[in-house]
């Protein structure tokens, strides 16, 4: 949704402009600590993250030879590949550059899924890769979830009135910016799906696999949930459950499970139709 994408931002921006220009000069001082630390957190938590094995063509043939005929398809270098050894059956990509990007899959995935129904869903991770959709959520998200950060460290830290002030209102900015991130979060799942059924030309494939996927994370403890979903914000599926009502809908990272399948029925069926005879 390019109004999420370009509004989010400029929000931002002009929300600390005004900080910047109105509020007293303590305030603006622990508004910009806030950034800070949260620049510092993003850091930390990035070189904190254990390394990665990827798999090879010889480890992983099917999965591998699934991911090279998309990727010309596609016409995107070749992810990395890495198997996780989860049982919760998920998917996610990493990497702001196509050239650096990686591709994650869970064990409980590749032990679930039919070939067509995994070639579904490696279509829809290679579409976040088609569409730059993680250099669009960082560029987008990146500075309202530095603030949030912030903001949250600072005001479990206490200490002057100021530096509670200056917390309060990163986390607000941090707050309104990250409604509009997940507005643009869900969109961007949608063409992601609509990707995916662009290059396999099977929709209904990556539909049945949303289904078996759901099924599947409702027998997985939440506590592993937790921890997957603490860890990025592409999977496949939501992995936490989503609140209740308007507010439930606003602050959630993906579409309604059923609006997908949904969408995706519709268009199967119009690629049906246009495959008939006449």
């Amino acid at each position: 949704m390019v109004l999420a994408a370009v509004t989010t931002p400029l929000i931002v921006v002009a929300c600390a402009a005004a900080i910047v220009a109105l509020a007293p000069l303590k305030i603006v001082g622990a508004f910009a600590i806030a950034a800070a630390i949260g620049i510092g957190g993003a850091i930390t938590e990035r070189r904190n993250r254990p390394p990665v094995r990827p798999v090879s063509p010889a480890q992983a043939p099917e999965l591998h030879a699934i991911v090279d005929r998309l990727c010309v398809l596609a016409d995107v270098p070749k992810p990395e590949i890495v198997i996780e050894p989860e049982a919760q059956p998920n998917s996610w990509l990493v990497g702001l550059s196509r050239q650096r990007a990686r591709l994650h899959v869970t064990r409980g995935l590749l032990d679930l899924l039919t070939p067509t129904e995994l070639e579904a869903v490696v279509g829809h991770e290679l579409a976040h890769l088609v569409n730059r959709d993680a250099v669009v959520m960082t560029a987008v998200g990146g500075p309202g979830a530095v603030l949030l950060d912030g903001g949250k460290r600072m005001l479990r830290g206490g200490g002057f009135w100021f530096v509670g002030m200056g917390g309060v209102v990163a986390t607000g900015v941090g707050r309104v910016s990250l409604l509009g991130t997940q507005v643009l979060s869900r969109d961007r799942e949608l063409a992601a799906d609509a990707g995916s059924a662009a290059l396999t030309g099977r929709p209904a494939a990556l539909a049945s696999a949303l289904r078996r996927i759901s099924g599947q994370l409702r027998l997985i403890p939440d506590e592993d949930l937790r921890v997957a979903a603490y860890r990025d914000v592409f999977h496949l599926l939501a992995v936490e459950e989503e609140g209740k009502g308007w507010a439930g809908r606003l602050s959630a990272t993906h579409p309604p499970l059923q609006r997908r399948i949904e969408r995706l029925e519709r268009m199967e069926r119009a690629l049906q139709s246009a495959r008939l005879p006449s």
